[in-house]
């Protein structure tokens, strides 16, 4: 009896070991373990192991989850173009304020994507997104910058919040018509809520979105494996910020007075009360809001680290940049976009720096809507999409010398004109689903860029050598350390 029973066990097993491996004809990658797979990963050091041991495109189990990884920039070009990685994820969701988890412009999927999408593209172009007067508005911030860095009076700091509160200043005056303090306490919790997220991230706080069953363990053990308190409060500070900004724009709505994003967003929901299928509703407004928040502060706050860290460690393109912007651009006067042709080593600083730090060192992820192909490989339905920006902006066969910080190579041979990367860049993603606020990004990084440069020194504290060391990783964000830097007003 015990004989049969232990052999019917072992079928069972072997039969479930054999449903749960790889399909045939998948893309090559790591021996997984049944049921589990192997640990997420967000370093570059991974996926560039990866990639030398199983090529360019590699399959990775976590989970109940197969990802596929892409380090090449044709393949990962072209399948961002396919409709059929245009979702995103399910586990998008989990970050959603949306109380359907439907809306938004970044975790949406299908109608809804393309209904908020369009909504916000239109609305802040209306709203000055690529129009002059937000030029105006982000040299605004930039001299704000510039008297913030003054006051610090030469000492060594930490990269300063006025980084992320400059660029969030430009977003959110036309989604909110609120411009906050450079050093304001009503950003300052939400700042240190994000800070105190990233340093505690490790791969094990993602493993409830790749084990679905993990979830249903008690709230003791989430909060010590996967530390769920702190993402639980760092959403809940989100949602204050949204709601608060949400609730005001509710009780003095104007409906012939239109101030912003909020406001007209107001508008189509109360002129659709009523529709049942329409897609204008308070939660998708809610993650409408936090989407922009997060992103229109986020990614320049950590490409401002990473200038002045390279203004720091690189002098020499800093006083060259310098001789340049002086030349051209009255020291009373801040530079604008009027300059640019005249500033192109300022240009390539930028876009080097954007190629060089690979700030985010994977693209966000797609997700295979339904089974397909990628070179010939079997994708099934479900299966995530990643491109690995660190690899291809590493890529010899696209860069010479791809670990060399070298502005040059952006300028043509007589380094006298800015010439833009046509291969090998993902910087700003590709395809279906390009980052919305590429053109509002590269204006304030060259503008806030040229603005330091213009007045300011950027130097280590005596004694501290900057190199390689100084790069962490945190969750998946390539970044500098906080490291003191002195910001030296210049004579």
């Amino acid at each position: 009896m015990w004989v049969e029973i232990v052999l019917l066990f072992v079928l069972v097993l072997v039969y479930a070991v054999l449903r749960d491996r790889r399909p045939r004809n998948c893309p090559p990658g790591p021996a997984e373990i049944p049921f589990f797979g192997r640990l997420p990963f967000f370093d570059e050091e991974t996926g560039e192991n990866l990639r030398k041991n199983y090529g360019n495109i590699v399959m990775y189990r976590t989970g109940t989850i197969r990802s596929v990884f892409l380090f090449d920039y044709d393949t990962a070009k072209e399948a961002m173009a396919r409709l059929e990685f245009a979702d995103r994820p399910d586990f998008f969701t989990t970050f959603s304020l949306d109380d359907q988890k439907l809306g938004g412009v970044i975790s949406s999927n299908g109608v809804h994507w393309q209904h908020d999408r369009r909504f916000v593209l239109r609305n802040l172009r209306n709203l000055g997104m690529g129009k002059n007067h937000l030029e105006e508005a982000i040299n605004i911030e930039g001299k704000a910058l510039v008297e913030d860095l003054k006051k610090y009076g030469g000492e060594a700091i930490n990269y300063p919040d006025s980084f992320r509160t400059v660029a969030l200043n430009i977003i959110w005056q036309m989604v909110a018509s609120t411009r906050y303090d450079l050093r304001s306490k009503e950003v300052e919790t939400i700042y240190r809520m994000t800070n105190e997220f990233r340093e505690n991230f490790t791969p094990l706080m993602l493993l409830p979105s790749f084990i679905p069953a993990l979830d249903h363990l008690p709230k003791s053990i989430k909060n010590y494996l996967f530390k769920d308190d702190i993402f639980d409060r760092f959403v809940e500070e989100m949602k204050n910020v949204v709601n608060e900004a949400v609730d005001k724009h509710l009780e003095d709505y104007d409906p012939d007075n239109p101030r912003d994003l909020i406001d007209e967003y107001i508008k189509d929901m109360k002129e659709n009360e009523g529709d049942d299928n329409s897609l204008f509703r308070r939660g998708a407004l809610n993650q409408i809001v936090n989407d922009l928040f997060g992103a229109g502060s986020d990614t320049v706050y950590n490409m401002l680290k990473w200038v002045t860290y390279l203004l720091a460690r690189y002098p020499e393109y800093a006083t060259r940049m310098q001789q340049q912007i002086d030349a051209v651009v009255p020291r009373d006067r801040m530079v604008s976009l009027d300059y640019k042709p005249s500033l192109p080593l300022v240009e390539a600083f930028t876009v080097e720096a954007l190629r060089y730090s690979s700030l985010a060192v994977y693209n966000a992820q797609r997700s295979a809507h339904r089974d397909t192909t990628i070179n010939g490989y079997f994708i099934p339905k479900g299966t995530m999409i990643q491109v690995g920006n660190y690899s291809i902006h590493h890529d010899p066969r696209y860069w010479d010398d791809p670990h060399k910080f070298y502005p040059e190579r952006f300028l043509d041979d007589s380094a006298t004109k800015y010439t833009a990367p046509n291969i090998g860049f993902f910087a700003f993603g590709s395809g279906r689903r390009p980052c919305a606020g590429e053109l509002l990004a590269r204006m304030e990084l060259f503008l806030f860029t040229a603005a330091i440069i213009q007045h300011f020194d950027v130097i280590p504290p005596k004694g501290v050598v900057l190199s390689q060391k100084d790069i962490v990783n945190l969750g998946g964000l390539r970044t500098p350390a906080d490291n003191k830097l002195i910001y030296r007003p210049r004579n």
